[in-house]
């Protein structure tokens, strides 16, 4: 098996996968959709990258074609001194050269997109061309060049630690220092050090191609067990596809080379097999090269014949002559095992034929590359010269603008110093004229201002004033009617068991003792009741003592179940005694195990108090609305989340509209008829929650409800 063909092979793979743009198999209709794209676009960079985006996806089938379009693009990019696109137009424009085997245009194509690359300090597409150029070199036989090229692309990728263009640029230095047996070394080590590279982005593909290379090299020094990971390696990456044809072949020869036929026809037809399906010549030509070298050791001559004949016969077709000089020498030995020495002979002929043919065109091509190098180095002398002409012209040319410019500057500056002269009088006149009346008007809209400012002061004053005569005639409603339902029970119980002396007696007086005493029973009972509910009306008045120490505003820890509970019934009944219509469900959902918080008890009850307030008028409003088909219910809850403490009060209202959602917290801002309330409540209680670390959040939808959030932290 030819290796230096191969190895070519995969160096040229590795240089377009990571230069090309990627290509789309609908080509025709990603052809079009560009076509439409440049139709409708103006002249700017954006027009030039879907021509050279069109010509990259015609390049490899209307190669012609693509060329032209890339030319649409540089030209635009001159028009508007677009220097990225002309980089990436010259390189485009490099490879489709490339492809068509135009390799000195290929190369002046290349230099001038390198000369912009380093324009626009694009190291990076500095290095992608230095890697191309060398690469074309290499395929011209200028190995030295292609090694310089190759070397500084690997300098600049080091300093950009681009690992992708480091690990080509390996590859492609051990793929020059392979075509000479002297340095098979450096090639084995550039090899090596690419693949560790590949391997460290776990780019498969890179992984593969610099592996098949390290086991090719081993392979020829029949170092098989190296040859087999290495190989082994490869497949395992690139199993199915038509690059594992390579490996495989090069397994079954190992594997025949060390007498195990079987697993070594194994590799020899899944070679075969995956060359059959994806209709690759070149490679089916080499994988029955490979499976007539395991027949001939296993002495199957006829076999070897039969696979070479079909070897012949694809690399006559595609014209590949040093596969054919390897088909004819192993014909020329087989039919010789056989007895078959005419045969033989004739293919010894064709050998030797074979080779003066090679020879003949390694002649031709040595001849063309020092015309080539001779029309390279004339044509980069002629724009050499021009360029310098150009840059002599343009310098005069630049010179004379500069004179020009400078005359008419200074003709524009005297002219501008003039008539900024001559209004800046005017103007100084006009401002002594206003000045005047600038001053009472000023003096004017001061005493205006002050004025509207004191009785802002004063109504701001009487509003707050009037909020909280509001919220301490609620407060004071709720504990009324809280006290008064103990001192009902107090009082009806007194009346009864007064009833019950008299009647007692009388049974005494009778002499029905047995009477007495049961009568004395229930008396009994009725003073525990009388005392059960006067400590509860005791305790209700400790509870709103108990607030009022701590009206100072100093923290102490709280219960705020038992704060919620406290302000919720005082809520509910004060509404109940301000309107005996009202009634409206209310449900508290407090958590048990909340601990208890450092606050202000009496401002946090306050906030509360503003909240559940609104939340029963929200209802009670609905409920007027909808006497049949609603039911008014108020949920309360309180919880510890991640941030600290949470308590929410949630109704079934008519919500609050998104319009005024960010209103909601404003001084003075009220949803309420005019009279009704002061626009202050939410305000004040967004302060208070503030003042404490919190945070109070609004959720509402309209026509569904609404649900206010108050967030404490627990420190």
């Amino acid at each position: 098996m030819n290796r230096f063909l191969t190895i070519n092979k995969y160096l040229f793979l590795i240089l377009f996968s990571f230069s090309l743009l990627n290509e789309t198999e609908a080509q025709t209709s990603q052809s079009d959709s560009l076509l439409n794209a440049i139709n409708d676009s103006k002249a700017d960079s954006t027009k030039v990258n879907l021509y050279l985006e069109l010509g990259l996806d015609l390049l490899g089938t209307e190669t012609i074609k693509a060329i032209d379009y890339f030319e649409k693009g540089i030209q635009l990019s001159t028009e508007i001194n677009y220097k990225k696109g002309l980089a990436d137009g010259y390189n485009a424009k490099g490879r489709a050269y490339s492809q068509l085997g135009n390799l000195q245009d290929a190369i002046l194509s290349f230099q001038e997109s390198l000369n912009y690359f380093r324009e626009i300090q694009d190291p990076t597409g500095e290095a992608n061309i230095l890697s191309n150029l060398g690469s074309i070199y290499y395929m011209l036989g200028n190995n030295t060049k292609a090694l310089e090229l190759h070397f500084e692309s690997l300098k600049i990728s080091e300093q950009l630690d681009n690992k992708l263009r480091i690990g080509t640029a390996l590859n492609n230095i051990g793929t020059v220092y392979s075509s000479s047996p002297n340095t098979i070394n450096e090639a084995l080590t550039n090899f090596k050090k690419s693949l560790a590279v590949f391997e460290e982005i776990n780019l498969e593909s890179g992984m593969a191609i610099t592996a098949m290379n390290i086991g090719e090299v081993y392979f020829l020094e029949s170092n098989f067990d190296s040859a087999t990971y290495y190989h082994e390696v490869a497949l395992t990456l690139c199993d199915g596809t038509i690059d594992a044809t390579f490996p495989l072949t090069q397994l079954g020869e190992i594997n025949s080379n060390l007498g195990n036929f079987t697993k070594a026809y194994e590799f020899h037809n899944r070679a075969i097999k995956i060359s059959e399906k994806s209709e690759a010549k070149f490679e089916m030509a080499q994988s029955l090269i490979g499976l007539a070298k395991t027949q001939k050791l296993q002495q199957n001559f006829e076999g070897a014949i039969r696979s070479l004949e079909r070897a012949k016969n694809l690399a006559i077709e595609i014209d590949a002559k040093t596969e054919l000089v390897e088909i004819y020498q192993n014909l020329a030995e087989s039919h010789a095992q056989i007895g078959d020495y005419r045969a033989a002979y004739e293919n010894e002929v064709n050998v030797k034929s074979v080779k003066e043919i090679i020879a003949k065109t390694s002649t031709e091509k040595m001849i063309q590359q020092l015309q080539f190098e001779f029309q390279l180095d004339k044509k980069e002398a002629e724009i050499e010269i021009l360029q310098k002409d150009t840059e002599l012209k343009n310098a005069a040319v630049f010179n004379q603008r500069i004179i020009i410019i400078a005359s008419l500057v200074a003709l524009i500056l005297f002219v501008i110093i003039s008539i900024y002269l001559y209004r800046n009088n005017l103007h100084k006149q006009k401002a002594n004229r206003l000045l005047q009346f600038q001053k009472e008007e000023i003096r004017s809209q001061r005493e205006i201002a002050e004025s509207a400012y004191d009785k802002l002061i004063s109504t701001q004053a009487q509003l707050i004033q009037s909020e909280k005569m509001a919220s301490l005639g609620e407060l004071t409603a709720g504990i009324a009617h809280e006290i008064q339902n103990p001192l009902n029970f107090v009082n009806n119980f007194s009346e009864l068991s007064a009833e019950l002396v008299d009647e007692m007696n009388e049974e005494l007086e009778k002499g029905k003792i047995d009477e007495a005493k049961a009568i004395g029973n229930d008396l009994k009972t009725n003073l525990f009741k009388i005392n059960s509910h006067g400590k509860r009306a005791d305790s209700i008045v400790k509870g709103m003592l108990e607030h009022s120490r701590v009206n100072k505003g100093v923290k102490a820890p709280t219960d705020l179940n038992s704060l919620i509970d406290e302000f919720v019934r005082l809520s509910f009944h004060g509404l109940r005694a301000k309107e005996k219509s009202f009634n409206a469900d209310f449900k508290l959902e407090l958590d048990p195990n909340l601990p208890k918080v450092n606050v202000v008890s009496s401002d946090i009850g306050r906030v509360i108090l503003n909240l559940v307030n609104n939340a029963f008028y929200a209802v009670d409003e609905k409920t007027k609305a909808f006497p049949k088909d609603y039911k008014p219910e108020v949920v309360i809850n309180s919880k510890k989340s991640e941030n600290g403490i949470e308590i929410s009060v949630q109704d079934n209202g008519a919500g609050i509209p998104d319009s005024i959602k960010e209103k909601i917290f404003q001084p003075f801002f009220t949803t309420k008829p005019a009279g009704s309330g002061t626009g202050l409540g939410l305000s004040l209680s967004y302060d208070i929650v503030k003042a404490h670390g919190g945070e109070l959040k609004l959720e509402s939808e309209e026509g569904i409800g609404t649900k206010f959030i108050i967030q404490l932290p627990l420190s």
